[in-house]
């Protein structure tokens, strides 16, 4: 997954800590990580950690940084193909909101690891994602009653740390250890601990107790001078490290942790004793008796005792006056917590199971891009084949397909008008997997429009954030060098590509298309499944005679060369050529129409040759198990010699088209005819069909041996589709 974490900065304190420890667990886990900032004392330890870094003026309000940052952040979220963008922090997620609203953007999410105000005016400028993360119970509630969020968009993920630190270093003297912010609302705690020092020490001289306070901010300068205060009566007793970036190796000379929030889960998870105290309350010693409420509040102590140096007395003389081995028995209460329920391991699995659920909402869809919905039984079969084969889609997600005709679609498939440009937009901005399926789409040689808009729908699934797969297509023929440009350009914005014949692979290799992530598959239509024929069909078909099936289509359109005869001519050599095998094997013919337009060609043809029956329009399933009972198919459409594969029978192809042709040959099917030329004739055809019951047996076995292979072959599309689609969610 590729994922871009947005932060004010990435200075000392429990957010930014929270974003590095989330960043380095989820590097161990293969992910890409990359996060914007305005820089701080982490970057080191973040290029350490090799994680990407980009400076940006996320901690400033004025309105050139805001559009510095925005433009940086919307060029890196798309152009950069991330997954999902999280922001922490008003700032970063009040810009990735804006952003989150324009196309292409990735899902957006928002943590909020405390109260943000909600007063005017910084509740205008409080964005939060469709889906937020809240560090605990409380901060969810506030969530909900102060901005009205929906509960069910907020996912309580509470904060984890890492629990391989350093081995506890011992001492004869018993080390009190304290880390916070020092700022005006976090404080508290190090300037008690400055005056009640002193006692304890008077208390308890056998422990010879020294405090270490570790922290920076505004109040620094205040409690070095408290400490100076309680050296000048008891020397050595407090030590102000200051800001610390390594605090594992700080805890590791610990005996007693004081503080609350991250720190005390980083304490916990080094086996030190914790008292949970901030300024907004004292919660005591951490045990079994508190850990709930510890949990619920994010270990910030909200809510809990009034913090004053009594509190804060007796419970440090609770561990005081315990034995070495039971405070050694609390310290691994807490390390047991961590390792069961706040590792950094375990926070970053439930932070990305959240942004794949995200994503699976937001990104979820899957569109399916081919000339479908207008009745052609190749395309509908195409179209039945890929669903029934695409990868488990999220529920509530449907596939959409822009298509011509939505009465002839599948159930649960949500039709768009193809050039319905404004709501192909809008669905692709969901939509996870672009599926452009359906044939030979890329191609110019009936006219430049299959190009431009096929070509263009794969542009704009690009822009718009959806991963892009060719799927069992063709490719060819092109005519022009700006056709070649074109295509070459889409093939090369595929996030895979997978061939129906090895013809297309070839012209691709002679284009000079960069291969990677193609390959060659078979049509998807040779995964139509029979379906019982109706019974209207099935008086139609005699009982004790051989049948043979005939599909003809419109040569209208057709590119054809310039010695080439007329379609007419075409059409009479096919009706003498039918009437010829007819009456040689006392065979009907049964004239098959594969789309709407073919049914006027097939009564043309039928009627010239004085013999045969045309069929009524049939489903694809329908179509080969008529199939099943002929000897062979005389076809001029593609189609016609994929379901003569699948019925298992061979196919005299009348190649008008290359793409004809080539499967014919892929498929192990007799040597195609081509119309297009002047060397056609009914003789060559009756011929071509002379030829294939001349071994029958052996051309029978031919053929369904290699439309096996190459139904296995699809098996492969299926799995890359579904690897695609689901990688990095």
């Amino acid at each position: 997954m590729r994922i871009l974490l947005a932060a004010t900065r990435m200075g000392i304190g429990g957010a930014e800590t929270h974003i590095l420890t989330l960043a380095r667990a989820l590097h161990k886990r293969g992910h890409y990580v990359h996060i914007v900032s305005a820089g701080g004392a982490y970057i080191p330890a973040l290029i350490s950690s090799k994680i990407t870094h980009t400076v940006l003026p996320l901690d400033r309000k004025d309105i050139i940084s805001v559009v510095k940052s925005a433009r940086a952040i919307k060029s890196l979220a798309i152009e950069g193909h991330f997954d999902v963008v999280h922001a922490h922090g008003r700032i970063p997620a009040f810009i990735c909101g804006m952003l989150s609203k324009q196309k292409g953007f990735p899902p957006f999410a928002v943590t909020a690891h405390g109260f943000y105000d909600p007063a005017p005016p910084l509740r205008a400028f409080t964005l939060w994602g469709r889906r937020t993360v809240a560090v605990s119970e409380d901060v969810k509630d506030f969530l909900i009653e102060k901005y009205k969020l929906p509960p069910e968009s907020i996912d309580v993920i509470i904060n984890g740390v890492d629990t391989d630190v350093p081995e506890h270093q011992p001492s004869k003297r018993l080390r009190i250890v304290t880390a916070s912010r020092l700022d005006g609302d976090t404080s508290l705690c190090p300037l008690l601990l400055c005056e009640l020092i002193t006692r304890i020490r008077r208390d308890f001289p056998e422990l010879d107790p020294v405090l270490t306070i570790a922290g920076g901010g505004e109040k620094l300068p205040e409690v070095r001078e408290a400490a100076r205060r309680t050296n000048a009566v008891c020397p050595g007793a407090v030590t102000v490290a200051g800001s610390v970036l390594d605090m594992p190796s700080v805890l590791a000379r610990a005996d007693i942790f004081i503080g609350s929030s991250r720190a005390a889960l980083e304490a916990m998870a080094a086996s030190v004793p914790v008292i949970l105290c901030s300024d907004m309350g004292c919660d005591g010693v951490l045990d079994e008796t508190n850990l709930r409420r510890a949990e619920e509040t994010n270990f910030t102590c909200r809510g809990g005792a009034q913090t004053d140096i009594e509190a804060l007395r007796l419970s440090l003389e609770r561990l005081l006056c315990a034995t070495p081995r039971e405070r050694a028995l609390y310290g691994a209460f807490g390390r047991a917590y961590v390792t069961r329920r706040a590792s950094a391991e375990l926070f970053a699995d439930k932070t990305v199971a959240f942004w794949r659920d995200l994503i699976a909402g937001e990104r979820g869809g899957i569109m399916l891009c081919g000339y479908f919905g207008a009745g052609n039984a190749g395309d509908d079969a195409t179209l039945d084949s890929v669903l029934a084969s695409l990868p488990e889609m999220p529920k509530g997600i449907l596939p959409t397909v822009p298509a011509i005709r939505a009465d002839r679609l599948p159930k649960g498939v949500v039709p768009i008008g193809r050039y319905n440009f404004l709501k192909i937009r809008k669905e692709l901005s969901k939509t996870r997997l672009f599926l452009l399926c359906g044939g030979t789409l890329l191609q110019n040689s009936t006219s430049n429009r299959s190009l431009g808009y096929y070509g263009y729908m794969c542009d704009l699934a690009v822009r718009c954030g959806a991963r892009v797969m060719l799927y069992s297509g063709g490719v060819g023929p092109l005519i022009g060098e700006e056709a070649v440009d074109s295509t070459v350009y889409t093939i090369e914005s595929c996030d895979a590509v997978t061939l129906r014949e090895p013809d297309s692979f070839e012209l691709l290799k002679k284009l000079g298309c960069s291969l990677d992530g193609v390959g060659v598959s078979a049509d998807a239509a040779l995964r139509t499944e029979p379906l019982p024929l109706p019974e209207s069909i099935k008086e139609r078909l005699p009982e004790e005679r051989e049948v043979f099936a005939v599909s003809v289509r419109s040569l209208r359109g057709i590119a054809r060369g310039e010695a080439a005869q007329k379609p007419a001519d075409i059409y009479k050599m096919v009706a003498d050529a039918v009437r010829v095998i007819a009456d040689r094997r006392n065979a009907l013919p049964l004239f098959i129409p594969l789309a709407p337009e073919d049914v006027r060609i097939c009564e043309r043809v039928c009627k010239s040759a004085e013999r045969g029956i045309v069929m009524p329009r049939m489903r694809a399933g329908e179509i080969v198990s008529l199939l099943r009972n002929c000897s062979f198919v005389l076809g001029m459409r593609l189609h016609s010699a994929v379901f003569a594969s699948v019925a298992g029978i061979p196919a005299v192809t009348l190649a008008y088209d290359p793409k004809v042709a080539s499967f014919a040959r892929y498929a192990y099917h007799p040597a195609p005819l081509d119309p297009n030329s002047p060397d056609f004739n009914m003789r060559a055809i009756v011929a071509a069909a002379g030829s294939v019951y001349t071994n029958y047996t052996a051309a029978v076995q031919t053929v369904r041996a290699r439309a096996s292979e190459l139904v296995r072959c699809l098996d492969g599309d299926a799995e890359l589709a579904a690897h695609i689609y689901k990688a990095d969610i």
